[in-house]
């Protein structure tokens, strides 16, 4: 069983970093549109060009790390310093107010807020969950049904993950700021 869970945690971590690295790499504008949204979680400006190439060369780390043994302790420990800069950029921003959009995988128009550092807590459990199962050596699935089953689920994990802001917004849309109003219009008042 734990063996199930740390190659769970494995595959959806590093689907989640696949993702989100080919997003930064699909182009100059979306490398730069990544550059602003990590300005907007207060790098300093002379900082973001080498913080966002840090990001980049993490997440891309990461991947190749988790396949290696002893269960990808590794590549989960640049994974939670990674998930740990985010959640903290993210905090700082939404504290600010920042309205900027996180760009997490890709253009997106959701600011940073806390749905995000929900996300990030959730990734970080399935970190600590993928460190628990290689601290105590737990042996991979070896039968192909398991192994297949672990990684359908661990697929459309990461895809929920991946597009966490759409779904999000299904159930509590992002209102314009004008609506945001914590005062209530007079309904059937004239």
């Amino acid at each position: 069983m734990v063996g199930n869970v740390l190659l769970a945690a494995r595959i959806l971590i590093a689907l989640v970093f696949v993702a989100s690295a080919v997003s930064k790499l699909r182009g100059v504008a979306a490398f730069q549109s990544f550059e602003t949204a990590t300005r907007g979680m207060g790098v300093p400006a002379r900082l973001v060009r080498p913080a966002a190439i840090a990001v980049l060369a993490g997440e891309v780390l990461t991947v190749p790390l988790l396949a290696l043994p002893p269960g990808g302790l590794a590549g989960f420990a640049v994974a939670a310093v990674l998930l740990v800069a985010f959640s903290v950029g993210i905090a700082l921003a939404v504290r600010r107010g920042t309205r900027q959009s996180c760009n997490c995988f890709g253009s997106s128009t959701t600011p940073m807020g806390v749905r995000h550092l929900v996300r990030n807590g959730f990734l970080l459990a399935v970190v600590a969950a993928g460190v628990a199962g290689a601290v105590t050596g737990a042996a991979a699935p070896s039968h192909p049904a398991a192994i297949a089953i672990v990684a359908v689920a661990a697929a459309v994990g990461a895809l929920l993950v991946i597009r966490y802001d759409d779904l999000a917004a299904l159930f509590v849309p992002d209102r314009p700021a004008a609506s945001r109003s914590t005062v209530s219009p007079r309904v059937g008042r004239p």
